[in-house]
């Protein structure tokens, strides 16, 4: 399997990259996990999770569960799990979502009970947490070169070096042997250089990882291009405190100076649909009526002159830096952006750079627009840690609400939508959220990419997954 990116991270209480989260999800499992084409949350280590209130759930272990080293696995090690991600000492990415479990306990070697502050909708997917051995919940795990992380997910690490993952069969998962019990991920960072692999049999798998414009290679070479519809977002994002920027009007003008389908088409390939809002359509939570910026360039000038941005002799009104990755296909994307800004007025410099330092510049606020991807939303309560006013990158506060942006409107749809557990009710909540973003724009959503695989005939057993993760290697 080629990687374009190399896995930072795999404790999955620490982990941020997206090829870690993915990694972690095969060597550990979760109480419960998300099903890869219908997005709903499906058992895993739970045979069942009951709530026995509108503040308790309790969930029942399966039968006979070990980690991969053979140790039994019971709801001590659940209880350890739970209560390692809080603590302080540990510091974990994720602490602020499970603080609102007020106690977690073993009632026997089988169940866990979770006694909650108060109603939180969001729990269930948040179940969706791996879970450690009790010896090792209180440290941080799976550093490069260190021992082996132990789990109990479909697979167990035989070896982890830079730039190259090998996997082995976990002989003690609970749901068999895995669809291919031996996986070697290997990063090739450049993209021709990924499909010359693939070209060369030199690799069985590219999952999101091979350019559009490079597909029509493959199948005169033999190998099976494929497709399922995405749930990521590929957005512009915007600094709300920047100068004009945190004019309304500015960043309704740039949502309308980006020529969406044409981007499609000609970068994707028609690979995408077009985004209204961070949540895909076909999600439960997705509100088609939402407000949706077409390809208007007069309306666009029009808007920056009323913002006052007057064009100067030579036709400029804003000049702004564009940061984004260093990828080749991101930064051909980037540059058709700054051309369509360009023609209603605005320079934008283009500043790309590795991820890592990508992220710290955002976090920080040194930036005007960034191009990024949303990973996949499954739960629409994530909307909080990307818009919330509380989660607005800061010392001792974790959030990607980089844009700077805080609504009290906004936070409260948010908040609407955890506390009730009503279906509808979450639904009129987020149909709240998704209008108050089309009008204020802390980001403008483009696309939603479809997942695409890269296939040779020892893979051809792989299904695409529309949550774009790594699960149906092994089921």
């Amino acid at each position: 399997m080629l990687l374009p990116r190399d896995v930072q991270e795999i404790d999955p209480r620490f982990v941020s990259d997206p090829y870690g989260h993915k990694l972690s999800r095969l060597l550990f499992a979760s109480l419960v996990t998300i099903d890869p084409q219908t997005l709903e949350v499906i058992p895993d280590l739970a045979e069942r999770v009951d709530v026995t209130a509108p503040n308790e759930y309790r969930a029942t272990l399966r039968p006979g569960l070990s980690f991969s080293d053979g140790s039994a696995l019971d709801a001590d090690d659940v209880v350890a799990t739970f209560h390692s991600i809080v603590d302080p000492r540990l510091a974990t990415r994720y602490a602020a979502t499970y603080r609102r479990i007020a106690k977690v306990f073993a009632a026997d070697a089988r169940t866990v009970v979770f006694q909650l502050d108060g109603p939180h909708a969001t729990f269930l997917t948040d179940l969706e947490l791996p879970i450690l051995r009790a010896e090792d919940a209180g440290h941080r795990i799976g550093m490069l070169g260190g021992p082996e992380p132990i789990g109990a997910g479909p697979y167990r690490l035989l070896r982890r070096e830079t730039g190259r993952v090998v996997l082995e069969k976990n002989p003690r998962w609970y749901a068999g042997v895995p669809i291919f019990p031996e996986v070697t991920m290997l990063v090739v960072r450049d993209d021709n250089i990924r499909t010359l692999r693939l070209l060369a049999g030199a690799g069985d798998l590219a999952l999101s990882a091979v350019p559009t414009q490079l597909l029509p290679l493959f199948a005169p070479a033999g190998l099976d291009v494929t497709s399922a519809r995405g749930i990521s977002t590929t957005y512009i994002g915007i600094n709300t405190k920047a100068g004009p920027l945190a004019d309304a009007r500015v960043r309704q003008a740039i949502a309308y100076a980006i020529d969406r389908p044409a981007l499609i088409r000609a970068k994707l390939g028609g690979r995408a649909q077009l985004a209204r809002t961070p949540i895909p359509p076909g999600h439960w939570a997705f509100d088609p009526n939402t407000p949706l910026y077409a390809f208007d360039p007069e309306k666009a000038s029009a808007l920056l002159e009323a913002a006052g941005l007057h064009a100067d002799a030579a036709g400029v009104r804003l000049h702004v830096s564009l940061r984004c990755g260093s990828e080749r296909f991101r930064l051909s994307v980037a540059r058709a952006i700054a051309a369509m800004l360009h023609d209603v007025g605005i320079e934008a410099e283009l500043r790309p750079s590795e991820t890592a330092t990508l992220i710290a510049q955002l976090d920080r606020g040194q930036f005007e627009l960034t191009m990024l991807q949303l990973p996949e939303l499954i739960e629409p309560h994530v909307l909080t840690w990307f818009f919330g006013t509380d989660h607005i990158p800061a010392p001792g506060r974790e959030g990607a609400n980089r844009w700077r942006f805080s609504d009290a409107a906004l936070d409260a749809a948010l908040e609407r939508g955890r506390q009730t557990v009503v279906r509808s009710e979450r639904i009129a909540a987020y149909r709240d959220a998704q209008l108050i973003l089309a009008q204020q724009l802390p980001i403008i959503p483009l696309w939603h990419e479809d997942v695409i695989a890269v296939r040779s005939a020892r893979a051809k057993a792989f299904v695409v997954p529309r949550d774009g993760r790594f699960s149906t290697l092994a089921r």
